[in-house]
């Protein structure tokens, strides 16, 4: 699923930053997920100063739906991440024929989901991909859909809307380490 870094290049210079995105919504049914979540994520003192600790530039592309309730929750997260850092380059592409190129390359289980999301170098070679939820939320889903077998699943979490930005986070600081310790990036940065 991972794609050559000419094709993800060409991609983030056509995507959106997240307020330029997010003003495609059809209505405001489809906009208010987005603003409600982003105004629920705002980020701890602890995880602001984790985020504003990271050293290399990353690009990060959101291939994602105005529409899709999944994506206004981690877009939101994501541009949380993206505010407290400005090494964090973070651009939205909406899942539409124009970019079919991209869609048939990120299909997840034969099936063709939203939010899917590409992280970059700072010289946009591909280093991780990730989607479309997120663990708690598919253990959230598996509760649903399981009844009774989903007793071994793990305890839902207090706040499921902050345990998805505590996802991202992670993910974000997987990426950063890798980002980090990298002997290419390394020896071109002199650390």
């Amino acid at each position: 699923m991972l794609m050559d870094k000419e094709k993800l290049e060409q991609k983030f210079n056509e995507a959106m930053s997240y307020t330029d995105y997010v003003s495609l919504a059809e209505s405001l049914d489809q906009r208010m997920p987005w603003d409600q979540r982003h105004s629920q994520l705002e980020l701890t003192n602890d995880q602001n100063a984790l985020i504003s600790s990271f050293e290399r530039e990353m690009n990060v592309l959101c291939l994602t739906g105005t529409w899709c309730g999944d994506c206004a929750l981690q877009g939101s997260a994501m541009q949380r991440i993206a505010e407290a850092n400005e090494k964090i380059h973070l651009r939205f592409l909406q899942r539409e024929d124009e970019h079919a190129d991209l869609i048939v390359k990120s299909q997840i289980n034969q099936g063709f989901r939203v939010p899917v999301s590409w992280f970059m170098a700072e010289d946009f070679e591909p280093v991780g991909v990730f989607g479309d939820r997120t663990l708690s939320r598919y253990r959230s889903m598996a509760r649903n859909a399981l009844g009774e077998h989903a007793n071994v699943l793990a305890e839902a979490p207090a706040d499921p809307v902050r345990e998805v930005l505590s996802e991202m986070i992670d993910e974000f600081e997987r990426v950063n380490l890798l980002l980090r310790i990298s002997p290419r990036l390394r020896e071109k940065h002199g650390d």
